[in-house]
């Protein structure tokens, strides 16, 4: 196996390792905020939405820092660095008595972590051209099996053993993640000479239209995707049956939505290279939207486990077609830097997403925040044909 086959491989493996880690608990933020204290379901989807929102605006302000250290240092060293970061953040939050603590923890999480765009970065940075749709494509399957994993087996272990112990289990798996790059990843790195001249990250939004829209695009997308986490867990409470296994069917819901975008995603971003990713992007963001009022409609699980895994297939393949296109539009040398950009923007997203959904949730109730993530979804898909109509020939074509 070639040297660049090996290393996605590994970070393949690794980014499962991680989101499962990561995905042990955090969905299950409500209910672990509801054992601190707060009992009223309006303001645990309001704190849900404080501790969500928190990772991405400490994310978005440290991301070109890293990037710019990646391009110094290696980014392999900073994807190791970032999962070693998270496996001590989440063993820290097992220990957290009330809910301001998981807050203070959730900011630490975003500054020290960001093991997706660290790893997208070493990945698009050694994988040839023309095959970085497909290796994108399987760092978001990655994602999804991770997210399909975590939930649903975290969902077992709170169950049995609490939530404080599937935050510890959680972090060891984080943890196996960092070694497996250690040890299975290469990079031949060599630092950028100073005479070439370093642009801060932000110049590189402005050097060139493709890399400004893709950067756009992740932005409009992890707002809209992220809208719902709040109250998506309040929803299944209130559809489900049996509280005694509330975490369990919670877990295997955001699990089967998982596994959708895993198979899904490769797939999609291996039609990108073909078709283009622009049209991927249309097609899923307008998928995504049905999905997503699909949910506010659901009235038993069944149905809101079918509109979860259908939104799931839905919003695989906007991610590697908006990271294929930074790629293209990038300088290998400042390959860091580019992610890291892209990251400090589009994270933004991560922090208002939740954030908002967690307020509609509360002054409007639990399914308002789905209508608004189907009209947000359908404006990235107006956004994305816009400015692709709009663009310069060869920015069309790519698209």
């Amino acid at each position: 196996m070639s040297a660049w086959k090996r290393t996605v491989v590994s970070a393949f493996i690794a980014q499962i390792f991680s989101i499962a880690g990561f995905s042990f608990a955090l969905p299950f933020l409500p209910f672990f905020i509801r054992d601190l204290g707060v009992t009223d379901p309006a303001r645990q989807a309001w704190w849900a939405g404080l501790t969500l929102a928190a990772t991405g605006l400490t994310m978005a302000l440290f991301a070109p820092l890293w990037g710019a250290l990646a391009d110094r240092y290696g980014r392999k060293a900073m994807v190791i660095r970032s999962m070693v970061g998270g496996f001590f953040v989440l063993l820290l939050m097992s220990f957290a008595q009330s809910v301001q603590a998981v807050l203070v923890l959730r900011l630490l999480q975003g500054a020290v972590t960001g093991t997706v765009a660290a790893s997208v970065a070493l990945v698009a940075s050694v994988t040839p051209q023309r095959r970085i749709g497909f290796a994108l494509g399987m760092m978001q399957s990655a994602l999804m099996i991770g997210v399909a994993i975590g939930p649903l087996v975290g969902g077992l272990v709170a169950d049995a053993f609490g939530y404080r112990a599937a935050f510890r289990v959680g972090a060891v798996i984080v943890l196996l993640g960092g070694l497996l790059i250690h040890f299975g990843a290469h990079e031949e790195f060599s630092p950028p000479d100073a005479e070439e001249g370093s642009p801060s990250a932000f110049r590189l939004l402005r050097a060139g239209q493709g890399f400004l829209v893709a950067v756009v695009i992740l932005l409009a997308v992890r707002f809209s995707n992220t809208i719902v986490n709040p109250a998506f867990p309040l929803i299944v409470s209130d559809l489900a049956r049996d509280p005694a296994r509330l975490n369990f069917v919670t877990g295997a819901i955001m699990s089967g939505a998982g596994v959708a975008g895993a198979l899904s995603a490769a797939a999609l971003g291996h039609a990108g290279d073909r078709i283009g990713h622009r049209r991927i992007v249309i097609a899923c963001s307008a998928g995504a939207a049905v999905m997503s009022a699909a949910h506010a409609l659901a009235r038993s699980v069944g149905a809101l486990a079918l509109a979860h895994f259908f939104f799931g297939i839905a919003v695989a393949g906007t991610m590697p077609a908006a990271n294929a296109m930074i790629r293209a539009s990038s300088d290998p040398r400042h390959m860091g830097k580019a992610f890291g950009a892209a990251s400090a923007v589009s994270l933004l997203g991560l922090a208002m997403g939740p954030l908002t959904g967690g307020l509609f949730a509360r002054h409007f109730g639990l399914r308002a925040p789905f209508l608004l993530a189907a009209v947000f979804q359908v404006l990235v898909a107006l956004l994305v044909a816009r400015l692709g109509r709009r663009g310069p020939a060869g920015y069309a074509q790519k698209w």
